[in-house]
């Protein structure tokens, strides 16, 4: 699927595992053919928190580990109460 992100073009692709263990990962945002890489076996509240936490990596590249991390599963936590999903 292809997800635009203040501006920019991203390729999100759902992949079984990633290959150092993680729920999902993002090429830098200068980089050609840039990609997000979901791992399709994590629990819907989960599956959720890594597609947000990776998009706010792609929308916000400067922030910190620490400040994506938190922001997302706040986030996710909001929007998991009002009934949002992800299909992957």
């Amino acid at each position: 699927m292809r997800v635009e992100i203040r501006g920019k073009r991203w390729s999100l692709e759902v992949v079984d595992y990633l290959q150092d263990g993680s729920c999902g990962s993002i090429d830098p945002p200068d980089t050609p053919k840039k990609r997000i890489l979901i791992a399709s076996n994590q629990t819907p509240i989960d599956q959720l928190d890594t597609v947000l936490h990776e998009c706010l990596h792609a929308a916000f590249p400067d922030l910190d580990e620490e400040a994506i991390t938190e922001s997302s599963t706040d986030i996710t936590k909001v929007l998991f109460q009002l009934g949002c999903r992800v299909n992957l």
